[in-house]
């Protein structure tokens, strides 16, 4: 019998979460110390790539097409272009905010630095970027803009994208962050409908992974002086604002081309074969999700 896709995706987020925060008990020298940035990446593929190819083989042939596992056309290169820029755009305005209200550090701390401390230095640059943007760009879309969007369209998609972008950031761990990682999973879902590819997601996520990794931190290190952080502010919203609004104007011109070329939007169902969206918060495996999300990030606090 087919698990329900309001249980059955949120059972997948919750596989994911044990494996993500067991791998921090993990020995970094389990797997060998000669290459860390290849534990790494074994790691991200155990974690995500295995139960997410597990999963699309328990849904069966043609799942491929339900996740959007294709290529992109040429045309969505403009919008994946604006969104990546958007996305960087608003995370910084957002951590910006974040900064400036509860003084919080901008440096963010992935579960997989002990395996890799100098990552995005010196000679270790090419190793950085495949085990730190790259390949957590492929696993997470996989999982997340793939299988999320595809098992939650029974709720429609405004609930797709909600629900998707919620597990998504969970998977962070980080309750300052979480508007961080929600609106992210919002640009990328929208990415992936847009240009109806989740490798768009990916080539998008990629790109942000890049410049947080290689760029951000350089970034804060100028820019955070108090003579400096309001005109900085005003520039990055502003800024944001533009890359949203020609995202959106991206968006529609595909859209429009959709249309013109008689293309099908059959993963868009009828409102009577929908799943009510309440529906999806009142499952056991996304209560799972939630207490272990609360857990992960309250227990550090308290001990």
């Amino acid at each position: 019998m087919k698990i329900k896709s309001v249980n059955a995706a949120p059972t997948l987020a919750a596989v994911i979460f044990l494996l993500l925060l067991g791998s921090g008990f993990i020995d970094p020298a389990l797997f060998g110390d000669t290459n860390p940035y290849l534990s790494v990446i074994i790691l991200e593929l155990l974690i995500f790539a295995l139960p997410a190819l597990c999963f699309c083989r328990l849904r069966g042939e043609g799942y491929s097409r339900a996740i959007r596992f294709r290529l992109f056309e040429p045309g969505c290169l403009p919008f994946i272009l604006l969104a990546a820029a958007a996305l960087m755009l608003v995370s910084c305005a957002i951590k910006l905010g974040i900064y400036a209200l509860f003084d919080y550090s901008l440096e963010i701390t992935d579960i997989y630095e002990s395996y890799a401390p100098d990552a995005g230095y010196g000679e270790n640059v090419m190793f950085s970027a495949l085990a730190f943007a790259v390949f957590p760009a492929i696993t997470e879309e996989l999982v997340f803009r793939g299988i999320m969007l595809a098992e939650y369209e029974d709720c429609g998609i405004p609930a797709a994208v909600v629900y998707s972008s919620l597990l998504f950031t969970m998977l962070h761990f980080d309750l300052k962050l979480f508007p961080v990682y929600f609106v992210s999973g919002v640009i990328l879902a929208i990415t992936a409908y847009a240009c109806r590819s989740i490798l768009a997601a990916m080539a998008v996520h990629a790109l942000n992974n890049v410049f947080s990794l290689f760029f951000e931190d350089y970034i804060w290190n100028s820019i955070l002086q108090p003579r400096n952080i309001v005109v900085f502010a005003f520039i990055v919203i502003s800024l944001s604002l533009l890359a949203l609004s020609l995202m959106f104007g991206e968006a529609g011109r595909l859209y429009k081309n959709y249309g013109i070329q008689g293309e099908r939007s059959d993963y868009v169902k009828p409102k009577s074969e929908r799943t009510p969206p309440v529906y999806a918060v009142m499952t056991i495996p996304f209560a799972a999700c939630l207490l272990i999300y609360i857990l992960a990030v309250l227990l550090p606090q308290a001990i």
